[in-house]
C-alpha cells in the first residue's frame, strides 16, 4: 500500500476524536478513550502509551523514553516495562520530548481529574480503575472497535502517526529532522515511509481538525521550550 493509504485522513481523525470525546463525557471512566485521543494528538507508538508515567510529564513537554513489552513466561503472556523506545533498540538515549499543545493538556487534565474524583491512585497515566497500567492489546482492541463502529477502513495506531506527520507537521513547515525527532525514528524512515504528497483539497479539513493557525503560532515555541530543537 502507498503511504497515504496507511494514514487516517483528516476527516477520519476528526470523526474519531468527536466520537471519543462524546464517549468520555458520557462514561464514568473510559481510559481507552483518553488514550486514543492522546495518541491521535501526539503520534506516539501504541507501546509507549501504557508505559507513560505522570512523572514523565512537565508543564512544557512529555518525555517519551519507555515502552510496554510482553513475553511468554510459563505459558502465560506477561507485560513488562522497557526503559527504552523502539528506535533505541535496548540502549537508552533519553528518549524524545513532545511539546504539550492545548489539546494534549486538555486530555491529560480531564483524565487526571476523573482519576482524582474516583480515588484512583497510580504512577501510570493511562491506568485501569484499580491503578494497573493498561495493555497494548487492550488499547489496540479498543481502537479497532472504534474504527470498525465508525466504518473506517483502517483501525491501527500507526495510521495516527502517518496522519500527524503528513497532514499536520508537513503543512506546519517543520523540517524533516524535527518531524523524525517528534515521532521517534530516523530522517530516512520519515522521508521514505511517512511523508507523502497531499493536495489542497484537505486544507479546510486540516484547519478544522487541528486549529492549524493556532498550532503554527504556538508549537514551534513549545518545541524550543521542550529542548527538542
Amino acid at each position: 500500500a502507498k503511504p497515504e493509504d496507511k494514514a487516517f485522513q483528516p476527516e477520519e481523525v476528526k470523526l474519531i476524536r468527536n466520537h471519543l470525546w462524546d464517549r468520555a463525557n458520557r462514561t464514568k471512566y473510559d481510559v481507552n478513550a483518553y488514550a486514543i485521543l492522546f495518541s491521535s494528538e501526539t503520534g506516539v507508538r501504541e507501546g509507549e502509551i501504557p508505559s507513560l508515567k505522570w512523572t514523565d510529564i512537565t508543564d512544557k513537554a512529555i518525555h517519551i523514553h519507555s515502552q510496554q513489552n510482553d513475553e511468554v513466561r510459563d505459558g502465560k503472556k506477561v507485560y513488562y516495562y522497557n526503559p527504552t523506545t523502539k528506535n533505541e533498540k535496548g540502549v537508552s538515549h533519553n528518549g524524545r520530548f513532545i511539546p504539550i499543545t492545548y489539546q494534549v493538556r486538555r486530555i491529560l487534565t480531564e483524565l487526571k481529574a476523573k482519576q482524582q474524583e474516583l480515588g484512583i491512585t497510580s504512577e501510570w497515566v493511562f491506568c485501569k480503575e484499580n491503578g494497573d497500567w493498561i495493555t497494548t492489546v487492550a488499547y489496540y482492541e479498543a481502537l479497532y472497535k472504534v474504527c470498525h463502529k465508525l466504518g473506517l477502513k483502517l483501525g491501527n495506531n500507526h495510521a495516527f502517526r502517518m496522519a500527524l506527520n503528513s497532514y499536520v507537521y508537513v503543512p506546519m513547515g517543520l523540517p524533516v529532522s524535527e518531524r523524525a525527532k517528534l515521532l521517534g525514528h530516523s530522517v530516512d524512515t520519515n522521508l521514505k515511509h511517512y511523508t507523502f504528497a497531499r493536495t489542497d483539497d484537505y486544507l479546510d479539513e486540516l484547519n478544522a481538525l487541528t486549529g492549524l493557525e493556532d498550532v503554527k503560532k504556538h508549537v514551534l515555541d513549545e518545541i524550543k521550550s521542550a529542548k527538542i530543537a
